[in-house]
């Protein structure tokens, strides 16, 4: 995802700018708010590991890229559950803290989860990559819960724990992409 700023400036969007404006305008416009800074990503809960994603994405073309930002939809795990499915790839994003994003006047407009990858197929990619997913909080109570379902994802390498390189294979939609867990499932 190059987004061609000039030299030294970066997308570097404040909590508050990420659920105030971005998501914001995506829940009230749906897909007529487009915007260069944060894909589309409908199965960023799904089948791609979180480096497939990264790849898919841009995140290795640049190295000043530090973050990918995404729009995407949480499932329920069954239509009558409270709790969503974190599952990625072969592993899940487990829940680290979760914290309030409040505005200017105090008052809390939105959540933000932060999440760490466990449980994958390569131990060397566990706790290797980090993601916070942003929900917007509504006052008003509607019977429509995509608002609730909508979220804007982060996803980031942890710098503590840097994944080791994997190996190229081809991602679910034929891209190739790096992908250690196919070559060690071969």
């Amino acid at each position: 995802m190059e987004l061609g700023f000039p030299v030294g400036v970066r997308f570097h969007p404040t909590d508050q700018e990420l659920v105030g404006h971005f998501l914001h305008n995506r829940a009230v416009m749906g897909d007529q708010f487009q915007t260069k800074f944060v894909s589309d990503c409908p199965d960023f809960y799904g089948q791609n590991e979180p480096w497939v994603i990264w790849d898919l994405y841009g995140g290795n073309k640049s190295r000043n890229v530090e973050a990918l930002y995404f729009f995407t939809h949480r499932s329920k795990l069954n239509p009558t559950a409270e709790c969503f499915d974190q599952k990625v790839g072969s592993g899940t994003w487990r829940e680290q803290h979760s914290e309030d994003v409040v505005a200017k006047d105090d008052s809390v407009m939105g959540i933000s989860r932060h999440f760490r990858y466990e449980g994958g197929c390569d131990s060397h990619q566990n706790g290797a990559w980090l993601m916070q997913e942003y929900q917007i909080v509504t006052t008003t109570h509607n019977n429509d819960a995509t608002d609730q379902e909508l979220v804007l994802c982060t996803l980031r390498k942890n710098p503590e724990k840097l994944p080791l390189p994997t190996t190229t294979a081809t991602a679910k939609n034929g891209n190739h992409v790096e992908d250690y867990c196919s070559r060690s499932s071969t």
